[in-house]
Parts: C-alpha cells; structure tokens; sequence
C-alpha cells in the first residue's frame, strides 16, 4: 500500500492537482492510539476543525485551480 504522500506524488505527476492531508501531531495526540475510541472523539473532532482551518487555503487553491 502505498503511503498518502506517494499517491498524492503519483498523482501530481500525472497532471493531478492534488494536497495531501494527514492528521498533524495534534491530531494524532487527540485521536491517540485507538482511532476508534469513542472517549476521544470530541478533542479529535476539535482538533481535525483546527487542522481544516490550517489547510482550507491550499484546498481552496487545488479547487478552484
């Protein structure tokens, strides 16, 4: 399986727009070791609503070329 940045990079090479987003280090500390542990996912949520903001620029620009 190839990793995010990889598909993103293959993609690109073919003439893709494309931005990669994976969750940042306050992200993975929110989420923590179990993704699906149901006591974390409020800070999880805060944090992945912090990290859109982070990146809503760079969507923007891919989107709308």
């Amino acid at each position: 399986m190839l990793s995010p940045a990889r598909q993103g990079a293959d993609l690109a090479a073919g003439g893709a727009r494309v931005e990669v987003i994976t969750p940042d280090a306050a992200s993975r500390r929110a989420i923590g070791r179990n993704a699906l542990d149901p006591a974390r996912r409020a800070a999880a949520a805060r944090a992945g609503r912090e990290q859109a903001a982070a990146h809503a620029p760079a969507v923007a620009a891919v989107w709308t070329g």
